[in-house]
């Protein structure tokens, strides 16, 4: 069983966000395979700059699926979060897409994280670390989206 995270970054040096994060995360939790980084336009509010995206593969957690979203949350402040626009611009966001095989429904975590299904920049980094094939033997993947993502090319 794995924790899967997915980061991202829109503001400043997205790239240098993207790999510092993973440092920092991996401070915290053990980290066992880093996806490509993809690059997308945003959805939903539009009017903002391109994402950076990876997904990361970690060590399921001692501690809790809170504990662990109290941690995350920590780190997009560290990195200078602010949520004013609703989806809006960031330099680093950070989702808990899967938490094992585990199913969360509490008011500050959805765990499969809802709209990832619809996101190529989530679905294309997430079929390239060595869980999915485990967990596409339980969730339904799709392989056409509304929205693109491509390797990072700097």
């Amino acid at each position: 069983m794995s924790l899967v995270l997915s980061t991202g970054s829109n503001l400043g040096n997205r790239e240098k966000h993207i790999n510092d994060a993973k440092l920092e995360i991996s401070k915290h939790f053990n980290l066992i395979f880093e996806s490509t980084i993809y690059e997308s336009p945003a959805v939903d509010y539009t009017n903002q700059g391109k994402f950076l995206n990876q997904v990361l593969e970690l060590s399921l957690p001692k501690s809790t699926p809170s504990e662990s979203l109290k941690i995350l949350l920590q780190i997009e402040n560290e990195f200078g979060r602010v949520r004013n626009i609703n989806k809006g611009p960031r330099t680093l966001d950070i989702d808990i897409l899967f938490w094992g095989l585990t199913e969360i429904n509490d008011e500050n975590l959805q765990v499969p994280h809802p709209r990832q299904f619809d996101r190529s920049f989530i679905i294309l980094p997430l079929k390239e670390i060595p869980y999915f094939k485990e967990l596409s033997k339980h969730f339904s993947f799709s392989n056409k989206f509304n929205n693109e993502a491509w390797p990072y090319n700097p």
